[in-house]
């Protein structure tokens, strides 16, 4: 479905709203539609006889139905709130009349279907307004079904069949265009989720790092090696958006220690390992994925692979994926980048602390490993275009 991607992506959907409308065509849910209003191969055969009037009157249709709704003023205000969309609508109308009666639940289907229910979205139309116009809409389609029985010499018995049947088939229409309307709206309340989450992130992390850089670069870095490593696209998303809380305990660990220049006392250490523990418990209760995500991050991503990291000592597997990912994110940004108690070390020594002293296998797991130097082409480049953007 390129057509339909083209259009989820030009509304700015996220990963998770293009796979839920995905969802939503596919061929099972598809079937369970057909199930649910017994939808049969005989109301196929039945519709199939009316097909090309219908195509003939599709226009004349749409235009009554849309000359209804300009008699009516909150659809009216909205029709006139763009010129030229009265006729736009008309013809849009038209063409998802001749899809409805084409029998095919093909592309172009789908994308009418998310069109209509995207459109009522973005204009503001209210569920109420869309259910309550198809009153009318329905009368009109009865009316064109009737006349079209006629014309082709359909009895009365049967021409009931073919209604009963377009009932079946409106509804499983109507249910489609609703449902593409309420993804939308879900998918922008996910994206509201994600943006309040990243900036009291940055909040969290204002006393640390440079602000809000930090966690957007490794984030970044990490939703490559998640791709390079084959997981799909929820998963990187959910890794982008959860990674950024791996160290939000540290808003539980006193400037003392959080912010000393140059290198912590054995006793200092063992407070900021506490950090971990402080972001799990925050986060752990949430009914939130993504801060529930997050709460797996903040605990397992000082785990090492060997079983020598904390708070647990966690092994191989043990440890989360996602926490795996996280933890050589998280050490790539801080190496490469100047810290508080640090200067920023180039990318060959970081490579080379990475390797020869951390180790995949000791410090990291090693298939995670090999994605992130897969990925290290677009690391840097995330990391330069981080880097040239202002402070959030």
């Amino acid at each position: 479905m390129g057509r339909l991607n083209d259009i989820l992506e030009k509304n700015k959907m996220t990963g998770k709203g293009i796979q839920d409308i995905h969802g939503l065509f596919s061929e099972n849910n598809i079937r369970l539609l057909h199930k649910l209003t017994n939808f049969t191969e005989s109301d196929l055969q039945g519709v199939s006889k009316i097909k090309y009037c219908m195509d003939d009157i599709a226009l004349e249709i749409a235009s009554d139905f849309y000359d209804y709704l300009m008699t009516i003023d909150e659809t009216r205000k909205i029709i006139l709130s763009k010129p030229d969309l009265l006729e736009q609508l008309k013809l849009t109308q038209s063409h998802y009349i001749k899809q409805l009666f084409s029998l095919t639940y093909d592309e172009k289907y789908f994308i009418n279907r998310v069109v209509i229910g995207f459109a009522h979205y973005i204009y503001k139309i209210s569920p109420s307004i869309y259910i309550g116009s198809y009153g009318y809409y329905n009368t009109l389609i009865t009316s064109a079904i009737i006349k079209c029985c006629k014309k082709n010499g359909i009895n009365l018995d049967e021409c009931i069949n073919i209604l009963n049947s377009v009932q079946k088939l409106l509804s499983i229409d109507i249910t489609l265009a609703i449902e593409s309307y309420y993804q939308k709206s879900e998918d922008d309340i996910y994206k509201m989720e994600q943006d309040s989450l990243k900036r009291l992130i940055v909040l969290a992390e204002y006393r640390d790092e440079d602000t809000g850089k930090h966690i957007s670069r490794m984030s970044n870095y990490a939703r490559v090696i998640a791709n390079e490593l084959g997981m799909d696209k929820i998963f990187q998303e959910e890794v982008l958006n959860a990674s950024p809380m791996h160290d939000i305990g540290k808003v539980g660990i006193l400037d003392v220690i959080l912010l000393k220049p140059g290198r912590l006392t054995k006793e200092e250490f063992e407070v900021m390992k506490t950090h971990a523990e402080i972001g799990y418990n925050i986060l752990k209760n949430s009914e939130s994925v993504t801060l529930k995500n997050g709460s797996i991050i903040a605990l397992s991503h000082h785990e090492n692979f060997d079983g020598s990291g904390y708070p647990y000592g966690l092994s191989g597997e043990k440890i989360p994926l996602m926490g795996r990912i996280s933890k050589i994110a998280d050490v790539f940004d801080a190496l490469i980048n100047k810290r508080i108690y640090k200067s920023a070390y180039n990318l060959k020594e970081t490579i080379t602390i990475m390797k020869d002293e951390m180790k995949p296998g000791k410090a990291f797991d090693p298939d995670c490993f090999k994605s992130f130097l897969k990925g290290m082409d677009e690391i840097l480049e995330i990391k330069q275009n981080i880097d040239e953007k202002q402070d959030i």
